[in-house]
């Protein structure tokens, strides 16, 4: 299981499984989430930078089927409302956070390990589209080529290739054939 802690106020060595990438920051982390596969993000509220509750909506959008584990100061019932609406799977208070957090990631691997052994298959993700990604999509679909959507869609061919390869990482998918058979099958 790949872990990202964002965060500080506790040792990466104290949590189990130990977080293979550990950042103190909101920019830091959210290049780490944009450019790496993690399957659990334990996020603390007060960063260097800002609050973690800002990077729920991120980490579902790339990250759909990961876990996420926000630590915060009993602020009562208002934010961990706001922060399950936003995202989070859990939310745990800070006095306590690395024992409970410790028995929270032995729940979630064997939720985890319960869905692959029942061989879940992932939803497709064309429901992650953006509505200009999902146009884009429908063009492929016509046998249209990068060049020829770059003209309809008034785009430069950097800004089409751009949104090609934003298609294939939420689809899962290596070009624009498997692209186009993932969307018929639906």
């Amino acid at each position: 299981m790949q872990s990202l802690y964002i965060g500080k106020s506790i040792k990466a060595s104290e949590l189990s499984p130990v977080p293979l990438r550990q950042v103190s920051s909101l920019r830091a982390a959210l290049a780490l989430i944009r450019t790496e596969r993690f399957d659990l993000f334990i996020v603390e509220r007060e960063l260097d930078d800002g609050d973690g509750l800002v990077l729920a909506p991120t980490i579902r959008r790339i990250h759909p089927y990961s876990f996420s584990i926000l630590i915060t100061a009993p602020h009562g019932w208002a934010t961990h409302e706001a922060a399950q609406h936003l995202g989070f799977s859990e939310v745990i208070g800070v006095e306590s956070a690395a024992l409970h957090i410790n028995s929270l990631v032995e729940k979630l691997l064997a939720e985890r390990g319960n869905q692959i052994t029942k061989k879940v298959e992932p939803v497709v993700g064309i429901h992650l589209l953006s509505l200009r990604e999902r146009e884009i999509l429908m063009d492929l679909a016509t046998g249209a080529t990068t060049e020829e959507i770059a003209r309809k869609r008034h785009n430069s061919i950097a800004t089409i290739k751009s949104h090609l390869t934003s298609i294939y990482r939420k689809l899962g998918v290596r070009n624009r054939v498997e692209a186009i058979s993932k969307l018929r099958s639906n």
